[in-house]
Formats: C-alpha cells, structure tokens, sequence
C-alpha cells in the first residue's frame, strides 16, 4: 500500500446513510428511568466509594473539593457537545462514530480502542473495590484466608493472591446481562436507589461531625499545590465518563430523541452535587492523609465511633458498586458492536443472541478483558490509569463540533430537510421544520408529519434549505459573539474550512504547550523568568488571535434539534480544559495509555485497515465508475 492510498485510507470517514440512522438490529427496550440508572450508576458509586477517598489521601488533600469542581465543569463543557452528536447520530459506538464521521478513520478507531480500555478499568475497580468492601463486613476474613492459601505473587502492583470475590462479582453481572439487558437495568435502578439513601446519608451525617482544622491547620487546605489540584481533577473526570455510557445505548433506548439531553443533564448535575458533598464532608470529618486505603468510606464514619457505621456504609457501598460495575460492563460491548459493524472489529463480535438482540461474544470479550485486570493489577494501579481515555474522549468529542460547525457538509440528522417526492415527509432522519409543527409520533418514537404544507425545490436537487428560519436565527450564522448582519448570512467554502481548520490547529497546539509550560514550567513563571513570561504572553496570543478569526468564519447554517452554544468559544474552552488536565496526569498512567493506544495502531493497520466496510463500498463505487465508462 503506497503512502497515498494509506494516507486515504486512515482519512476517510464514515458515510452516515441518514434514512437508516433509526434502524437497529438491537432491541429498543429503555426509557429514560433505566438510561438514568445507566448513568447515576456508573458515576456516583465509584466516584464516592472509591475515587474521592484515594484522591484526597494521595493527589490533592482537602483541596478535592476543587478538584471535583474542575471535573465538573470539563463534564458541563462536554456534554454540551455530546448532547448535539447523541442528536446528530444516535448510534452505538457514541465517541467513536462522532470521531469517525467527523475526522477520520484511524483517529475513530483511537478513540474506540481507548473508550474500551478505559471502561474496562472502571469495571476491573468496580470489581476490586467491592471485594474490599465486603472484606471490611468479614473482618477481612476471606481476603486473609485468601492471601495466605493462594499467595501467587509478591509484586509492587499485582496483589498477593487472585481476587476471587471480585471474579465472581463479574461472574454475575454478565450472566445478569446475558439474561437480559431490560434485567440488568431494572436491578440497576433499584441498587442507585438504595445506594442513593445511603450516599444521602454519608453527606448529613458528615456535616454533623465538621472540624474546620481538617482544613485549615496542619499542612492546610492546599496540601499538594495546584498540581495536585488539577492531577485530582484530571482523574476525578472519570465518573462523568457515563456520558459516553449513556450516548452508547443510544438503538436501545425507545425515545433517544427525547432522552439525550434530559439524561446529560440530570446526571452531570446531580453528579457533581453528590461528588462536591461528599468530599467536603468527609475531609472535613477527618484529615485527609489518614484515609484509609480499602473501604476509605466506612473507615472514616468507625473512627468517629458511629453505631453501625460499618455495615450500612459497607452496605451502600455494595449497592452502588454493584451497579456501577453492571453500567460500565453494559457499554463495552456496544462500542465493539459498533466497531464490528464497521469491519473495524473482527464481525463475529457484532453477533447477537436471537432473543435479547445482545451483542454476546463482544460481553464475553469484554469479561474476559476485565478478568485480566482484576487478577493482574492492584486497586492502586489502576486508580493511577483512570482519567486518560476519558479526557480525550472530550477533547476530541469538543474537536469534532468545531469541525462540524466550520465545514460545508452536514453528518447525521438534521431538523430543516423534507422531501417533496415522498407521501409524507422523511421520518427517520429528518426533524419537523418551525414552519410545519404539524407532526405526531407513533409507538416507535419516530417523529412523521401528517397533512403538513410541501415546499417546492427544483427537480435533480436533494434538498431545500429554509433560509428564512436561518436568517432570523443567530445560531445560523457565525458566532454569536461576532454576529454577521441578519441580510449577509453566508455559508462555509472551502477557503472558509481551510482558514477554520487552520486556526483550529493552531490553537491547539498552542494549547498543548501552554498546558506543558504550566505543569512542568510553573516555577520559572513564577519565579518571574522573563522568556518563560514572554513565552507564555505569544502563546496566549496566539490562542486569542486564532479564536477571534475563527469566530468571524462562516458557520455551517443546518438546523439541529440541538446545537451546543456559544460555538466556537465553549468548545474551545472545553478541549483547553480538557488537554489541562491530560497534561496533569502522571507520567507512568501517559505511558501506559501509550503502549494501549500503540497495541491498537498495530491491531488497526494489520486488520481494521484492511476489513473495513468504508474501505470495500470505496472499491465497488471505483469498480462501478469504470464499468460505466467501459460502457
């Protein structure tokens, strides 16, 4: 393969057929309790149990508080723009497919490979932290009798003997999930509810026993400096990763339509809520650097002496564990089924099981995966791996708006088409204009119009754009910070998307390294280096040039049933953030994920480069084109 065609290859992008973007060979079965269940799950239980107590004992101290806050706003920022793609393409593979239709296929198939590593490490530390905190119940009774008849290995980051009891707890989610998907969300919902009550609990109970000392005296609230702050944020953004879950059973859900924005934004919010109260309370009931490594939770509300205090928060932790391993086991799959579809993956992955329409050998891959981890990795290891694949998934989830926005063609559905041809207008991927509200929607939630006025285009065209809603919108024009006139709307071209593209690679690249010069060059900033300064002042305005320019380029005037606001200056904001915090990493979690993200390279280039589907309907439309020129 010559370096054209192979530049070609990683470059194309997926066609998205808009006629069959509702089209599922899984089964729609959720509404929107079971969606939230996906959500509350695979956020609150790990992120309060587990994440809260380890980053304030060894990342950040006391100053989590700030941290969650950071986390939270990366999450705000970037459900915006997963809200306008969940619309866009309501499709399994979420990040994956926005990536692959927007930028290309390697980058897609990046972004799918580290979504599966990244969920995985979520279940493995669902798993693990579930097995601790049933030992704290036992006294530690099964995991002695553990270590002591089945020691295997003495290592820094493996445990000393295999972790059966979180084995089995994987063990029971799948067979929970293979039963039926309906199944394992029902019991979902009900594990988030009484795990709910519990978490409810820690924050009044905790608020009870404040000591500001906690605080405010021995090494003081700001124990590891900014960049514990920003490293503890930068793994604290991991819980919000249910976004991605939720966007992932997308063909599953009845009402996508409906269900998206609603979901983003009930579990984004009710999750920073939760996250910001609880780790307030418990670092204020107890010094931070005394948290205790397993069932940190519990711990703190036995040494204040707290009746009980051991079973009901081991309990809750149970509950909302229980639930948070089933929700990230349940998206796995799905971004492989998608993957599969594609030819990215080999297609025996994308097999369903005839009753549930469940994508059963990608979830026994996925346990398989997930088993690994769980024997070969201590809690604490992977703790350290977690925020990587989630905050590029951002970053580029924010990328792939700006693109959008700036280029001339529009992906996925849109809200101002019809076709006049058909007897009604097209369902399945077009939305009802503001001019003819004049729709229903059946039992299959898809959305029809019935005895709506028809405009009238010329013979040959595809579509009709209805300017008239356009021109009196500012959503349709450029920024809204850098208005055109209303009577001088105007669309992209394609020296518009070269000098958008241009600035959008510039200001991120001078992202990157002003987010290098903070995290590594602070102190000469601070000690007043001048070339660090002045370094730092012609980056910063580079960056401010570069945005105000793309804020004055046209922008792509498709009327959607959600566009993120404040484009380009939100997702700018949002994929700044993002690379902040990708940067505050540690550098043994950055190299980790890069010998992931490698394996994957090899895996794509010996066979999802090869295999996919983009690639054969390529060379049938050239094998096609030189029969009719034969001809």
């Amino acid at each position: 393969m010559t370096c054209t065609k192979l530049l070609t290859a990683i470059s194309r992008k997926k066609l998205i057929d808009n006629k069959r973007l509702l089209e599922t060979d899984l089964k729609r079965q959720l509404n929107i309790p079971d969606v939230l269940g996906i959500g509350f799950g695979g956020s609150v239980g790990l992120a309060v149990y587990v994440l809260i107590t380890y980053v304030a004992r060894s990342v950040a101290g006391p100053a989590v508080v700030l941290s969650v806050l950071i986390a939270g706003t990366s999450a705000i920022l970037s459900g915006f723009c997963f809200s306008e793609f969940s619309l866009r393409l309501p499709r399994a593979g979420s990040a994956y497919l926005y990536t692959y239709a927007t930028i290309g296929e390697l980058c897609g198939f990046m972004v799918g490979w580290s979504m599966i590593l990244e969920h995985a490490i979520g279940v493995a530390i669902g798993a693990k932290a579930w097995s601790q905190y049933f030992g704290h119940i036992t006294n530690n009774s099964i995991p002695r009798w553990m270590n002591t008849s089945l020691q295997w290995s003495d290592g820094i980051n493996t445990d000393q003997s295999p972790d059966l009891i979180a084995v089995a707890v994987l063990i029971v989610c799948t067979i929970t999930m293979l039963i039926s998907t309906k199944l394992s969300t029902i019991i979902n919902c009900i594990l988030c509810i009484l795990g709910g009550v519990v978490v409810f609990s820690i924050i009044c109970v905790g608020f009870f026993h404040v000591k500001h000392d906690n605080w405010t005296g021995g090494d003081g609230f700001f124990q590891f400096g900014i960049q514990g702050i920003l490293s503890g944020a930068s793994i604290l953004v991991f819980p919000f990763i249910t976004v991605d879950t939720v966007a992932n059973t997308a063909e599953e859900q009845r009402n996508p339509l409906r269900n998206f924005p609603v979901s983003f934004a009930i579990v984004i919010i009710l999750t920073i809520i939760s996250m910001t109260s609880v780790s307030a309370a418990v670092t204020l009931m107890t010094p931070a650097n005394t948290f205790s490594e397993t069932a940190g939770i519990a711990v703190i509300f036995e040494s204040h002496h707290i009746q009980g205090a051991r079973y009901v928060f081991s309990v809750g932790a149970l509950l909302y564990l229980l639930a948070g391993t089933i929700s990230l086991l349940l998206a796995i799959p799905r971004i492989m089924y998608s993957l599969s579809r594609d030819g990215l993956f080999p297609d025996c992955l994308g097999n369903l099981t005839s009753k549930g329409k469940i994508p059963v050998k990608a979830l026994l891959l996925t346990i398989c995966l997930s088993m690994v981890l769980v024997l070969c990795c201590k809690l604490t290891l992977l703790l350290s791996l977690l925020g990587t694949g989630t905050l590029l998934t951002f970053s580029v989830v924010s990328l792939c708006v700006l693109c959008l926005r700036y280029q001339q063609d529009c992906v996925g559905m849109i809200q101002e088409y019809e076709d006049p041809n058909e007897d009604d207008c097209i369902t399945e991927f077009s939305y009802p204009s503001y001019i003819n509200k004049q729709f229903c929607s059946d039992q299959d939630d898809v959305i029809s119009f019935k005895n709506s006025t028809r405009m009238e285009r010329p013979r040959g065209s595809t579509y009709k754009k209805m300017n008239s809603i356009v021109s009196m919108t500012s959503v349709g024009s450029e920024s809204v910070l850098f208005p055109l006139h209303l009577n001088d709307v105007r669309e992209p071209s394609a020296t518009s998307w070269l000098i958008s593209l241009l600035c959008i690679v510039i200001y991120l690249l001078s992202s990157v390294v002003v987010s290098l010069m903070v995290t590594f060059g602070l102190k000469y900033i601070c000690n007043g280096s001048w070339w660090s300064i002045f370094l730092l002042l012609v980056i910063l305005g580079t960056m401010a040039v570069s945005a105000f320019v793309l804020c004055k380029q046209p922008q792509n005037h498709s009327k959607l049933l959600y566009r993120t606001p404040g484009v380009p200056i939100l997702p700018l904001f949002s994929l700044t953030l993002n690379i902040f915090l990708l940067t505050s990493l540690q550098s043994n979690a950055l190299l980790r994920f890069s010998i992931w993200l490698l394996i994957g390279t090899i895996f794509y280039f010996c066979y999802g480069v090869r295999k996919s589907k983009e690639r054969i309907s390529d060379e049938q439309e050239v094998i096609l084109y030189a029969v009719r020129e034969r001809d």
